[in-house]
């Protein structure tokens, strides 16, 4: 459940839009894509899958296959709600990137200086020690770039090490379930409790680096995380479905998030994730959304920061979002922008995504991805546990298929 593989094909991206889509989309060539979700979805796979395909402005494709719930077997309808979990990641990152157009925070500012606590972070030596293992100190403080780009030195608690196993305990249970918590300054702080899991700047570690960026923005800004993203996001984005909880009348549309048994039967999760009553406003995950409320997102992403002739984020803070940072830490490839994945040498890459695609996704199977020079958008939306990428790889396989001279 805690591997990091499917974070490496499925999530990364780039960004600038061409003035013209290149190809036509030819949406019958994605018969074969949907007969496979109905086939996985018959077999028990997934209880059901939303796919929306956006191309040169306009929605050319938008599915919603199988059930809601399993239990209940009501269909899974167009425009459901999901948990999106850290599809909340880019959303903090364009809220950071809002203060640093503001002036009111800087790329190269030290994070202790609005987090003290992370003055006293030091390095682990050997993470098959696990979190109490011996340490090293810090050769350089944590900067905001390094929050992120996920090279701050931090965990999310998700690799296969006694160290991630521990920290993964110490945070979470299967759901990264906050109801334990009151506040994001509680589980931020079990996350500093523990060490480094590598020198800062020096490697690429998916983390919890978000709900750090979190409090830095509560900080400066002095308004509640969640007020601050309604009123600086959602709203001017129209994405009136998307919030950190669920309204009561659209409870009935929230998907159910769904498990395999030992025994291989897809069962309702026994743990759902709270519709209500959440307070812990993180930027690592916590936000519930629609396939068309995100879309709506990365049509801003596409547009350059702009939607509907509102300005979200200017040209420049897009474009230095959605390229790569982080050089070869992740390889040849696949690289990582200011919260978003970058592929930025398909020529090194067995995907048949272009160079300067972006994209990231969700612990629960739900992804998207942004192609600028196609003029395409793709979010796949489902409710599984544990995380893997064999959707996200069809998805790509079908959408590029699709696109024709």
């Amino acid at each position: 459940m805690r591997h990091l593989s499917f974070l490496l094909f499925g999530i990364f991206f780039s960004i600038g839009v061409s003035l013209e889509a290149q190809k036509q989309f030819d949406v019958d060539q994605l018969s074969d894509f949907e007969n496979y979700l109905k086939t996985e979805i018959d077999a028990g796979q997934i209880a059901g899958a939303e796919v929306l395909i956006y191309h040169s402005q306009e929605k050319v494709w938008h599915k919603a296959l199988g059930h809601n719930s399993v239990q209940t077997k009501a269909p899974l309808e167009k425009n459901s709600i999901y948990f999106i979990q850290s599809m909340t990641k880019p959303i903090m990152s364009v809220a950071i990137m809002q203060l640093i157009e503001k002036d009111l925070l800087s790329l190269d500012d030290l994070a202790q200086d609005y987090l003290p606590e992370l003055a006293k972070l030091r390095v682990i030596e050997d993470v098959s020690t696990g979190i109490d293992g011996p340490t090293v100190a810090a050769k350089q403080p944590i900067s905001i770039q390094q929050l992120l780009t996920h090279t701050a030195g931090l965990s999310h608690g998700l690799g296969e090490s006694l160290f991630d196993q521990q920290l993964f305990k110490l945070m979470y249970n299967d759901l990264f379930d906050s109801a334990v918590y009151k506040k994001l300054e509680e589980p931020v702080a079990k996350l500093l409790e523990v060490p480094l899991i590598s020198q800062p700047g020096e490697q690429w570690y998916y983390s919890a680096a978000p709900d750090i960026l979190a409090l830095i923005l509560q900080k400066i800004t002095q308004q509640p995380i969640n007020e601050y993203l309604k009123e600086n996001i959602l709203l001017p984005l129209e994405m009136t479905e998307t919030d950190y909880n669920v309204a009561t009348e659209n409870l009935n549309r929230v998907m159910q998030v769904h498990l395999i048994t030992e025994e291989g039967q897809l069962v309702n999760s026994p743990v759902q994730a709270k519709t209500s009553g959440n307070t812990v406003y993180g930027g690592t995950y916590g936000l519930f959304s629609s396939t068309e409320d995100y879309l709506h997102f990365c049509q801003m992403i596409l547009n350059k920061g702009s939607y509907k002739g509102k300005r979200i984020l200017s040209e420049a803070s897009v474009i230095e979002m959605t390229k790569n940072q982080v050089g070869q830490l992740l390889g040849p490839s696949r690289g990582f922008g200011l919260g978003f994945g970058v592929l930025y040498d398909a020529t090194k890459d067995p995907s048949p995504a272009s160079t300067g695609q972006i994209y990231w996704g969700g612990y629960f199977k739900t992804h998207f991805f942004i192609d600028p020079t196609e003029e395409l958008i793709a979010i796949f939306m489902t409710q599984k546990i544990p995380n893997t990428n064999e959707y996200i790889i069809a998805l790509n396989r079908a959408v590029y298929g699709a696109l024709k001279d």
